[in-house]
């Protein structure tokens, strides 16, 4: 194991408070994974959705998930700034 992991580790050991912020962020990882898959697949939809009203609803859901993809985006990294 390399240093720095190393020093992760014995942190999040000997810090409650930095062990549920590094839970925090990894689980914060994990859902931006999935909303960027939802993301391509609304996109995947959005390119042969023909009607116009299905087409609206997809592009205001491609939209409220964008803007909530950039705000989680920019929490972790203000968690991940935090965390060391």
């Amino acid at each position: 194991m390399k240093f720095s992991k190393l020093t992760t580790k014995l942190g999040d050991l000997l810090s409650a408070d930095r062990r549920r912020q590094r839970d925090k962020i990894d689980k914060l990882k994990d859902l931006l994974r999935q909303m960027k898959k939802q993301q391509s697949t609304i996109e995947a939809a959005l390119k042969v959705e023909s009607d116009q009203t299905a087409r609206a609803g997809l592009e205001l859901k491609l939209q409220i998930l964008i803007e909530q993809r950039r705000k989680g985006i920019q929490l972790r990294r203000e968690l991940n700034a935090k965390a060391y």
